[in-house]
């Protein structure tokens, strides 16, 4: 009867992904890092091995090439397969988190809230999903939460018992997540959260044998990459100073996080928009720091007052958004593409407060509805923001700049011709 239930879960987190989504089916590639990855597929034609391609502009992400790879040969040139591959793995991730939380907290309400929050994007605001890139910000999401719930339920149903089926699993689940994007100490982190939260139910070491392993692990993929496939992390491309390299990554941890609840920046979304958004957005400095004060003080005071799930999650928030803070990115520059992964500690933790209050509440009929105004609030804001992005990708798919990159793949390539708006293939893979 629980899997039916998960099955039954699982299919309306699909179904709502589909629906929530499919607006951007026929948005076609807008982004340059999209036909990147096309020139991958193609290249991976004729040699499997370019898989490994590590040198700009590729990543070293051999598995998210390889399914990158799989969808080229389905759907060639056709952006719509790509779109409803990232929407069906989106409504899965949803699915994972919901399972995630029910591990830790073992309270359905909250689980299934958490998982809706997701499928809406709240506190990501679905840019992952809408471009065909985004694909490698599911693919790291879909195995860190395989990886988590396996690890979790090992650790609190299995006695931590490194033989188990369920450690196999995130050994297995772990090492996949090192042939994408690289946050596997991020997950190490989180391990040490939640050893450290959890300690009285677990009743073993916060670093013991499974996680020293998982540690080793990591340690020898990262020397591997590094001397096999010149791998490097992507830091700042101008390098500040010591000083100001702590205070950028402090800036952008704040400045995430404040994302996820204020998602309106500086953009020609915002300058086009209705009055109402250019209105508020006049105030967005004095409103992002408010938030940011809010945001600090509701993580201090949820360390000190909260339950160990809600630390957990606060505590996962903050670890998985510190590879974005220090790498890649300038200082003054964020991308909310990459809350995709981070937003899970977040929509978890507005779902627990919202049913807690709720449940406080609860004598009064109707007045326990009013915590529920929150993730409503939220789910709204989202659904905003994902109809004025793709109303913006769709502008950009057709815009010179993709047309320069459909005419340099058709260059590099004699199989690839450019055919009105999109590119062809001269015959299959």
């Amino acid at each position: 009867m629980k899997y039916l239930n998960h099955l039954l879960v699982l299919a309306v987190f699909l179904v709502l992904s589909f629906l929530f989504f499919r607006l951007c089916l026929d948005n076609g590639f807008w982004n340059g890092y999209d036909y990147v990855g096309l020139e991958n597929s193609i290249m991976m034609h004729s040699d499997l091995a370019a898989a490994f391609e590590s040198g700009p502009p590729f990543k070293f992400q051999p598995l998210v090439y390889s399914i990158h790879y799989l969808l080229f040969k389905c759907f060639f040139f056709e952006a719509s397969g790509y779109f409803l591959f990232n929407i069906l793995l989106h409504g899965l991730n949803s699915f994972l988190v919901y399972l995630l939380v029910s591990t830790l907290i073992r309270d359905r309400a909250i689980a299934v809230l958490a998982g809706l929050l997701f499928v809406f994007t709240v506190g990501s605001y679905g840019k992952s999903v809408m471009i065909a890139s985004g694909l490698e910000d599911l693919v790291i999401t879909f195995l860190t939460l395989c990886t988590m719930i396996c690890y979790f339920h090992n650790e609190l149903r299995r006695d931590g018992r490194l033989l188990s089926p369920w450690y196999l699993l995130t050994l297995i689940f772990f090492v996949a997540s090192m042939f994408t994007r690289s946050t596997s100490f991020a997950i190490l982190g989180s391990f040490l959260a939640f050893n450290f939260f959890f300690r009285a139910e677990r009743k073993r070491k916060v670093a013991d044998a499974g996680f020293v392993i998982l540690l080793i692990l990591a340690i020898a993929a990262l020397a591997a990459k590094a001397t096999l496939f010149h791998y490097a992390p992507p830091l700042y491309r101008q390098r500040p100073g010591a000083f100001m390299f702590v205070y950028y990554a402090i800036k952008n941890v704040i400045g995430y996080l404040v994302r996820m609840i204020f998602p309106i920046h500086t953009s020609h979304l915002v300058t086009g928009a209705v009055p109402a958004v250019r209105f508020i957005y006049r105030f967005a400095t004095q409103i992002r720091i408010l938030i940011a004060l809010v945001v600090l003080s509701y993580s201090f005071f949820g360390f000190v007052f909260g339950n160990r799930t809600i630390r957990f999650f606060i505590a996962w928030t903050y670890i998985m958004v510190l590879p974005f803070a220090f790498f890649q990115f300038p200082g003054d520059w964020l991308n909310i593409r990459h809350l995709y992964l981070v937003s899970v500690g977040f929509v978890s933790t507005i779902a627990a407060g919202a049913v807690y209050c709720s449940r406080l509440i609860s004598e009064n009929r109707w007045r326990r509805f009013v915590p529920m105004v929150v993730p409503v609030a939220f789910i709204l804001l989202s659904r905003f923001i994902v109809v004025q992005l793709d109303s913006s990708y769709r502008v950009k798919a057709a815009s010179p700049i993709m047309a320069e990159y459909r005419k340099a793949l058709a260059e590099m390539y004699d199989d690839v011709y450019v055919a009105g708006d999109s590119l062809k293939m001269r015959r299959g893979p």
